[in-house]
């Protein structure tokens, strides 16, 4: 029989007889018939395909307190990047009046067990009546540490004012607050509400007051606060009271905000502080004032020392429009979802490679984003006027795309695209299957994949990522995760990849 005859999962049987090359004639008696089957080291079972499937909401985001995986392109051990829960990020503040009364201020993220929350007083209460700023944010109930979307956060922080008289302890003033930041992605105005949900003050000082917030906002030429208002509530306490107050703020990003004015192209990274003056007050003395302070850069490095709540503005060209001011909180890493119920074949391709390959190309799960190509090419047989087409992952729209350079800043350079998982989609038995290419048996040493699919699924798949870049800003090298939106039920063999496909999408 000749090559290429014999299909995958097909049962054949055959029977032979003895040749005599001496006389040139074959023996009259034949073998038992033996039965076998062609098998492939891939073997993925897809769904069919459901053509009225809604494509996902790109938009729906969800709140996370995981900071950006580092840069791959650094060389040079910089500032550590995990500032989501780490202490002594924040400066501490102390001041001295002349009659003796030492008061230091300072902050750190909420964690859960640095503040204890007085529950069932008239203070929670209050603080769920205000509404939120942005959503999915219960100043109520606090979450742990820094949380943000692409535009939204609401972070948690604790807040000390320690007061001491001569250097002896008097006690310790502890606040809750919740952070609530809004950015616009389309111009450069950012929108604050400062929540202190919980305050503590110790049987020792008989009263407490705030000041209304300060906010400092990095580099001056081109982030101004444009308010601050005063709080909302009466910014006073004493022991056993536990009242929240609000405050809210604004402030702009622009080019530049003093002197001539720029259209040049910018990318700037902004640092802002936020101070709440404390003043606790020892009978007989002086009210010392003194502030704690968050922030969200360390050391005041911009560029390296931001955490998962930095701002980064731009006014450059987005998707071939027009340049367009907007903000993000650059640390959080959106998330691009496949249409798996409509295109299984495209999503069925990136969920082998994310899986098998050892760089896991994408997947949120191990840590390992795929990186924005900017002008990358983002563009199996479903009708009659469908064609193969060759389906690339990681995307050539991507510095992980085997076809990168290294020179160019390319994370998984190859000589050719022979060097990938080669695979085909084929239907066998009414079913389509991702198979590899007769021949060619994955090691899963490879760096990435390329596989024979439906055009119309290979482009399909990504007809949406032009929106998606638009809407979270993604600029040259920003990370992003695919979600393929595949499962898959697999046999336990250690040689194979033998699984059915499910999309999570209907």
């Amino acid at each position: 029989m000749g090559a290429g005859r014999l299909k995958p999962n097909v049962d054949y049987v055959f029977h032979t007889s003895a040749y005599a090359k001496d006389s040139g004639l074959y023996e009259t008696s034949w073998s038992p018939w033996a039965r076998f089957r062609v098998g492939m080291s891939v073997d993925l079972t897809l769904p069919n395909p459901n053509a009225s499937a809604q494509n996902p909401d790109q938009s729906a985001q969800p709140y996370t307190n995981t900071m950006a995986p580092p840069s791959p392109w650094k060389t040079t051990a910089g500032p550590s990047r995990d500032h989501s829960l780490a202490p002594g990020l924040f400066p501490t503040r102390c001041t001295t009046s002349s009659d003796g009364v030492k008061v230091c201020g300072k902050a750190e993220p909420y964690n859960g067990r640095n503040f204890t929350l007085h529950r069932g007083t008239g203070s929670q209460g209050k603080a769920a009546a205000q509404p939120s700023l942005v959503g999915n944010c219960d100043p109520a109930n606090p979450r742990a540490g820094l949380w943000t979307t692409r535009f939204e956060e609401c972070s948690s922080f604790t807040m000390e004012w320690e007061a001491s008289l001569n250097n002896a302890p008097v006690g310790t003033v502890k606040a809750l607050v919740v952070d609530e930041r809004k950015l616009d992605p389309q111009s450069g105005n950012i929108t604050e509400r400062i929540n202190v949900t919980d305050v503590d003050v110790p049987a020792t000082i008989p009263a407490f007051t705030l000041d209304a917030p300060t906010i400092d906002c990095e580099p001056s030429g081109n982030c101004a606060v444009q308010t601050i208002g005063g709080w909302q509530g009466a910014a006073a306490w004493v022991p056993g009271d536990h009242h929240s107050v609000t405050s809210d703020a604004s402030y702009l990003w622009g080019p530049t905000l003093t002197g001539p004015s720029s259209t040049k192209p910018q990318v700037m990274k902004l640092g802002v502080a936020v101070a709440l003056q404390g003043n606790p007050k020892i009978p007989g003395k002086t009210v010392q004032s003194t502030p704690a302070v968050f922030v969200d850069v360390a050391g005041g490095d911009l560029e390296n020392g931001g955490a998962l709540d930095q701002i980064r503005c731009d006014n450059t060209k987005i998707v071939n429009k027009v340049p367009t001011i907007g903000c993000v909180f650059h640390n959080y890493v959106a998330t691009y979802t496949f249409n798996a119920a409509k295109y299984p074949q495209a999503a069925s391709h990136a969920w082998l490679i994310q899986h098998k390959l050892a760089n896991h190309p994408g997947s949120q799960a191990d840590s390992k984003s795929l990186y924005f190509l900017p002008n990358g090419d983002t563009g199996a047989l479903n009708g009659t006027t469908d064609k193969p087409n060759c389906d690339e992952y990681a995307f050539n729209s991507t510095y992980n795309s085997g076809g990168m350079p290294s020179l160019a800043g390319g994370l998984n350079p190859v000589g050719s695209g022979d060097a990938c998982v080669q695979t085909l989609a084929s239907k066998q038995d009414g079913a389509v299957h991702l198979f590899n290419i007769d021949g060619l048996v994955p090691t899963w040493k490879e760096v990435c994949g390329r596989s024979a699919i439906s055009g119309s699924d290979n482009s399909g798949s990504m007809a949406g990522f032009a929106t998606f870049n638009a809407n979270q800003r993604l600029l040259d090298r920003d990370p992003y995760w695919l979600n393929t939106n595949m499962s898959a039920a697999c046999s336990d063999d250690s040689t194979t990849v033998k699984c059915t496909m499910t999309a999570n999408n209907r």
